[in-house]
C-alpha cells in the first residue's frame, strides 16, 4: 500500500520540525557541505591556476582526497560502532578544519605546494570516511525507522543545495580572495558545524565494552558479507562502484577542460559547476512524494534510466552558449541519482540491523566510494592519452553504463523485508 504523498510529507515535516536533535544536525549538515563544496571547486584551482600541475597530478590531487574511502572505510565502521556517533562527528569536524586552514597559511608565507595539497586532501577525506558513517547511523537512531525517509530526504536537499551554492561561492571567492584563501570558508564551516552538532543531546545507543568487541577481521567479513549476500545491495554496490569510478574521473578532466581548454574564468567556472545542482536540488524537493507514488523498487531504477542518457550531450560543449550543454547533462544525472540515493539508503538502514549499522554502512562505502581515487587516476591517464574531449566521452558514457546493475528482476521486485511499505511508510 502507497500513502498520499503530500499529507505524508506533511505528517513528517511536522515531525522533524519539533524534533531539535534533527534541527541541529540538519543545519550542522548545510553549513559544512556548503563549505565542502567550495573545497571541492577551490583545490583543484589551486593546483591548475596557482602550482600549474599536470593532468596526471590533478587525477593524483583527486585521488589524494578520496583514498580514504579505499584504505580505512572498512574498519572505520567497526570502530564508530564501538564510538559515541556524535563525538566522532564533532573530532572530524575539528580536524577537517585544521587541515584546510593549513592552505592559506602556508600561501601566506609562500611556502605552499602539491605535497601539502596532497596531504590536506589526505586528511579530510579521512574525515570525511568517518563523519559518513557516523551520521548515517546517528540518523537512523535520532529517527527510528518510522521517520527515515522524511529524514534523509531532507538531507538529500542540503546535499543538492550545498551543489548549487558551495560552487558558485567557491568560483567567485577564487577571484575576490585567491584560491588559497577561499578555503578559509570551508574550514569556518566546519567550526560552525562542530559547535551545532555539539549543542544535541539525545542519548545514544550503549556501545560495546571491550569484552563484548570480536576480533577486527570478523567484523569487518560480517559487513561485507551482508552486502554482497543481499541481492538488492550487492546491486546497489556494484552500481555505485561503476559510477564512481567514471564520475570521479570525469572530477578530473572538468578543470582541465572547462578552465584550461576552454579558458572559462574561475566565477565563470564555479558558475557553471554550481548550476550542475539545479536538477537534483528539484528533484530533491520532490523525493518523498516520487517515491510514494513510484514505490522503492521503481525508485531504485526507474530515475537513474530515464534521465543518465542525457549524459550524452555533455561532451558537445564548447564556446558560447554551447557551454551550458555541460551543467545540463550532468544535472540530469545529479536529478535521477537523488531519488536513487534516498530510496537506496532508507531501504538499507531500514533492512539491516541496528548493530550492523555501521559495518553495513563502511561496507557500501568501501565498495562504492572505494574506485573514487581509482578514477581521480583514470582521469589524469585519459586526458595525457586522448586528450580532453576524448576524455569525457569516456566518462559520460561509463556513468551511463551504471544504471545496467539495476536492471535486475530483483531490484524489480522489491522484497519487504525493510519494515517499510514501497512507497516508505511504516508497516
Amino acid at each position: 500500500m502507497t500513502v498520499d504523498a503530500p499529507e505524508h510529507e506533511r505528517r513528517a515535516d511536522d515531525l522533524l520540525r519539533s524534533h531539535r536533535g534533527f534541527r541541529l544536525l540538519f543545519a550542522a549538515d548545510a553549513i559544512s557541505r556548503t563549505g565542502s563544496q567550495v573545497t571541492l571547486v577551490v583545490m583543484p584551482l589551486i593546483a591548475v591556476l596557482v602550482l600549474h600541475a599536470s593532468a596526471e597530478e590533478v587525477g593524483l590531487l583527486v585521488a589524494s582526497g578520496t583514498l580514504a574511502f579505499l584504505a580505512v572505510a572498512l574498519p572505520a565502521g567497526v570502530w564508530v560502532d564501538r564510538l559515541r556517533l556524535r563525538p566522532v562527528m564533532v573530532a572530524t569536524d575539528l580536524i577537517r578544519a585544521v587541515a584546510l586552514l593549513s592552505v592559506p597559511v602556508a600561501a601566506v608565507f609562500g611556502v605552499l605546494g602539491l605535497p601539502q595539497l596532497y596531504l590536506v586532501a589526505l586528511v579530510t577525506g579521512f574525515g570525511n570516511v568517518f563523519f559518513d558513517v557516523a551520521q548515517q547511523s546517528y540518523v537512523s537512531h535520532l529517527l527510528g525507522k518510522d521517520r527515515l525517509l522524511a529524514g534523509f530526504s531532507k538531507l538529500e536537499v542540503v546535499a543538492n543545495g550545498s551543489l548549487l551554492a558551495g560552487p558558485s561561492v567557491g568560483g567567485v571567492l577564487v577571484q575576490l580572495v585567491t584560491a588559497p584563501g577561499a578555503l578559509v570558508v570551508d574550514a569556518v564551516s566546519y567550526l560552525f558545524s562542530a559547535g551545532l552538532l555539539g549543542r544535541i543531546r539525545p542519548s545514544e545507543p550503549e556501545v560495546r565494552q571491550l569484552g563484548e568487541r570480536p576480533r577486527l577481521r570478523r567484523e569487518i567479513t560480517t559487513g561485507l558479507r551482508y552486502v554482497l549476500g543481499h541481492p538488492i545491495l550487492r546491486r546497489v554496490a556494484l552500481h555505485g562502484m561503476i559510477a564512481l569510478l567514471f564520475e570521479f574521473a570525469l572530477l578530473t578532466v572538468q578543470p582541465l577542460l572547462l578552465v584550461g581548454a576552454l579558458g572559462l574564468q574561475p566565477a565563470v567556472y564555479g558558475l557553471l559547476t554550481g548550476a550542475i545542482a539545479v536538477g537534483g536540488l528539484v528533484g530533491s524537493l520532490f523525493t518523498n512524494r516520487v517515491i510514494a507514488k513510484l514505490g522503492l523498487a521503481r525508485s531504485l531504477w526507474l530515475p537513474l534510466a530515464a534521465t543518465f542518457p542525457l549524459l550524452l550531450v555533455m561532451p558537445l560543449v564548447g564556446h558560447g552558449w554551447l557551454v551550458v550543454l555541460y551543467p545540463l547533462g550532468y544535472a540530469a544525472y545529479i536529478g535521477g541519482s537523488c531519488f536513487q540515493n534516498v530510496a537506496q539508503v532508507t531501504y538499507r538502514q531500514a533492512v539491516c540491523p541496528r548493530e550492523l549499522h555501521g559495518r553495513m554502512n563502511s561496507a557500501m562505502r568501501f565498495l562504492m566510494w572505494g574506485m573514487m581515487p581509482f578514477g581521480g587516476l583514470l582521469g589524469g591517464f585519459l586526458v595525457r592519452v586522448a586528450g580532453e574531449r576524448y576524455a569525457l566521452w569516456v566518462c559520460v558514457v561509463g556513468m551511463l553504463a551504471s544504471v545496467l546493475p539495476m536492471l535486475g528482476k530483483s531490484v524489480f521486485r522489491l522484497p519487504r523485508d525493510a519494515g517499510i511499505d514501497q512507497g516508505g511508510r511504516p508497516e
